[in-house]
């Protein structure tokens, strides 16, 4: 039996392809950038160092531009994944995580205006539609890329003074050093 009804993130991934989005032989950064333009917002790549049993990313939506955390690890495969699985949240529009709210508030960013993120979207586990949908994109934009020995993965960067603050207080809550890189 064919199946002839395709997913948001085929559709996606096929609008993404056909106005030269992703770019071929793929680069992380290039994608980024492209899909920054796209959206007409910034997105930064920000490493961060959390504990195993904390999320492995984070979307951070500001007033002026998106955040995409990673946790550091040795695997740049890895990192490249979460930072696809983030920018699969941004792009189909996902705007709940269970992760907002006054607990995440008063938890990571205590002394941060509440108005100045709106929305935080964090991978940490696919109990939900919209972490199924992520995960789907990012294995549909990586897998068939992944063999590619142009493959650029992910640059280091550090946090951008804007949420500086928000990532020592994720680092220190979810229990690792900032700089230590997690297994």
């Amino acid at each position: 039996m064919k199946r002839t009804q395709r997913t948001s993130c085929e559709l996606l991934i096929e609008e993404l392809e056909d106005g030269d989005i992703i770019p071929d032989p793929f680069d992380l950064d290039l994608f980024v950038s492209r899909v920054g333009e796209r959206q007409g917002r910034q997105i930064f790549l920000v490493p961060i160092s959390a504990a195993r049993s904390m999320p492995c990313g984070l979307y951070i939506k500001s007033k002026t531009a998106d955040f995409l955390c990673y946790a550091r690890s040795g695997s740049p495969l890895h990192q490249c994944h979460i930072i696809l699985h983030e920018l699969g949240h941004l792009l189909l529009g996902h705007q709940d995580s269970g992760w907002r709210g006054e607990v995440l508030h008063n938890v990571l960013m205590p002394d941060l205006d509440p108005e100045m993120i709106r929305s935080v979207l964090c991978r940490n586990g696919y109990g939900t539609p919209a972490e199924d949908e992520a995960e789907v994109f990012a294995d549909l934009v990586l897998a068939p890329r992944v063999l590619s020995p142009d493959l650029n993965l992910v640059s280091a960067a550090e946090p951008p003074p804007e949420i500086a603050d928000v990532i020592r207080n994720i680092e220190r809550t979810w229990g690792t050093q900032t700089g230590r890189p997690r297994d």
